[in-house]
Order: structure tokens, then C-alpha cells, then sequence
């Protein structure tokens, strides 16, 4: 396939994830006016009888507008933020057996190990540098 039709088809992609992205956005600001509407008991939205089908429909919400974000901007620290919120939901959400919710704590302690040890170019949020660069630049000032 020749590089113009190649760049016209990642075009095509780019707009189209877009897209997406923006019906996305609709939905999740439309859920969040009922979520809202919801909390203050305005007439009209639907009320939840307890507090986990709120704090559901808030993970889930949340959830939408990390998958955004991960639309956008194509890094691994947006991924991990997806996973990271999406297993957390499942645990705190869902109330299965006790197995389930051990899976799930492995799950998440097997997706920090992960972030922390073998991708060492995701920095933290506080703009400090991660232990692999720090491990790295200490062997270079002792050589």
C-alpha cells in the first residue's frame, strides 16, 4: 500500500477515534447531570435506593472519562489509570465471594509491580523521577 493511502486510512482513524471520543463525552455528561439530579433528589431522575447504586453509576462515570482521556492522548500512565480504575470498581462494586476480591487485590498489586518495575519511563505524577532512573543515574555518577 503506498504512504498516501496510508496517511489518508491514519487520518480516517484519528477522526474517527475522535468521534468516538466525543460520543463518549456526550454520554458521560449526560449521566453525570442525572447522577447529579439523582444526589439532590430533583423530580424526574431516578432514584436509587442505596448507596451502591450510586457509588456504581460514579465508578462507572469515572471509568468513562479515563477511557477519553486514553482515546486521546495514547500513554501508558493513562492505560494504567483505566485498569487501576476499572479493577477497583470491580472490588469495591461488586460484592462477590471472597476468592473473587483476593483476585482481584492480585490483580492490582500485579498492575503496580508492573508500572513500578518494568515500565521505568512512566513518571509519577509529582514530576519525581521513578526508582529505575534514579537506580540508573546513581550507577552513572560512581562510574
Amino acid at each position: 500500500m503506498n504512504t498516501r493511502a496510508q496517511q489518508h486510512l491514519h487520518r480516517f482513524a484519528t477522526v474517527l477515534e475522535f468521534i468516538i471520543a466525543g460520543v463518549l463525552c456526550f454520554n458521560v455528561l449526560f449521566f453525570t447531570f442525572q447522577l447529579l439530579g439523582t444526589t439532590f433528589h430533583v423530580e424526574g431522575f431516578p432514584v436509587y435506593d442505596e448507596f451502591k447504586d450510586i457509588l456504581d453509576m460514579a465508578f462507572t462515570l469515572v471509568i468513562g472519562v479515563e477511557i477519553i482521556r486514553m482515546m486521546c492522548e495514547h500513554s501508558t500512565e493513562v492505560v494504567f489509570e483505566v485498569l487501576t480504575f476499572a479493577i477497583a470498581r470491580q472490588i469495591v462494586i461488586d460484592h462477590t465471594n471472597a476468592i473473587d476480591n483476593i483476585y482481584g487485590v492480585v490483580a492490582l498489586a500485579v498492575l503496580f509491580a508492573t508500572r513500578k518495575y518494568l515500565i521505568p519511563a512512566v513518571q509519577k505524577k509529582s514530576g519525581e523521577k521513578s526508582d529505575a532512573q534514579e537506580n540508573a543515574e546513581k550507577t552513572e555518577t560512581t562510574v
